[in-house]
C-alpha cells in the first residue's frame, strides 16, 4: 500500500464501554476542523505517512492558528454524512515549504464517531423570539409583533421550541435567533407538537428557507456551545 493511501482503507475500532467506532478512514485533501479557544479553525490534510499526517495552517475567517510541537489538539471530520468523527493528534513539528505553513501531527487517537454534522443536536435553554407568517404575505412581516418563546435545543436543521400559544401542524413561524454572534432570521414550519404537562406547545421546527453559509454558522456555534458545556461539567 502506497504512503498516501495509507489511511483509505484504515480501520480503527476504538472501545468505550459498548460503543464501537469503526470505519473511520482519512485521505489526502479531507477537510477537517481543529477546535482551539472556543473557535474552529479549517484544515486540510495535505499528506499521509507512515507515521503522521500533515495539514496546513488551520485558519477561522482570516485569523490563523499557530500550533506548537507536544501540542495535543482535538479536530472534528466529516467524511460524509454517516461517517463525523471528533478525535486528537499531537502535534509533532512545523515546516514551512515556500510560502506554505503545515504541521505533522500524530496519527489520530480518542476517536468518537459523532451525529451527522446536519443533524446535531445541542439541548439549551434560551429565549428566544418567533412570529406566526401563516398565509401572510412576506411584505406584511414586520407588522406582526414578535413574541417570546424557551427554545429547548437547536440543530442546524431545526429547534425545538416551548410556548404557550396554540400553535397547529400546519402553521408557519419566523424565528429571530442569535448563534455566535450572528442574528438570524428564518422561516420554520413545524415538524411535530407535543402538549406538555404545564399545558403549553412543545414545537419541533425545521428551517425551510435556510442557506448553506447559514448551516455552516450555525454548526460552528453549536460546537463552540458543546465545548463550552463539556468543559463546566
Amino acid at each position: 500500500m502506497g504512503q498516501k493511501d495509507y489511511l483509505r482503507d484504515y480501520l480503527i475500532y476504538f472501545h468505550r464501554g459498548d460503543f464501537r467506532v469503526n470505519n473511520f478512514n482519512l485521505e489526502i485533501n479531507d477537510r477537517i476542523e481543529v477546535s482551539a479557544g472556543g473557535k474552529s479553525y479549517k484544515s486540510l490534510i495535505i499528506d499521509i505517512k507512515d507515521d503522521f499526517l500533515m495539514i496546513n495552517l488551520p485558519v477561522n475567517e482570516g485569523e490563523y492558528l499557530m500550533l506548537h510541537s507536544g501540542e495535543k489538539i482535538e479536530m472534528n471530520s466529516y467524511l460524509d454524512e454517516n461517517r463525523c468523527f471528533n478525535f486528537h493528534s499531537e502535534v509533532i513539528s512545523r515546516g514551512k515549504e515556500g510560502n506554505i505553513i503545515y504541521f505533522k501531527i500524530s496519527i489520530p487517537f480518542d476517536i468518537k464517531k459523532i451525529q451527522r454534522r446536519n443533524s446535531f443536536r445541542v439541548g439549551l435553554l434560551n429565549t428566544i423570539e418567533y412570529k406566526k407568517i401563516t398565509n401572510i404575505k412576506e411584505e406584511e412581516f414586520d407588522r406582526i409583533p414578535y413574541r417570546e418563546a424557551l427554545m429547548v435545543d437547536l440543530s442546524a436543521g431545526g429547534l425545538k421550541l416551548k410556548t404557550k400559544e396554540d400553535i397547529k401542524k400546519e402553521d408557519l413561524l419566523l424565528i429571530s435567533i442569535k448563534v455566535k454572534d450572528i442574528q438570524f432570521e428564518l422561516k420554520c414550519d413545524i415538524a411535530r407538537i407535543e402538549n406538555t404537562l404545564d399545558k403549553e406547545k412543545l414545537c419541533g421546527l425545521r428551517f425551510s428557507d435556510i442557506t448553506a453559509a447559514q448551516t455552516e454558522k450555525i454548526i460552528q456555534g453549536l460546537f463552540e456551545i458543546m465545548r463550552k458545556q463539556r468543559s463546566n461539567t
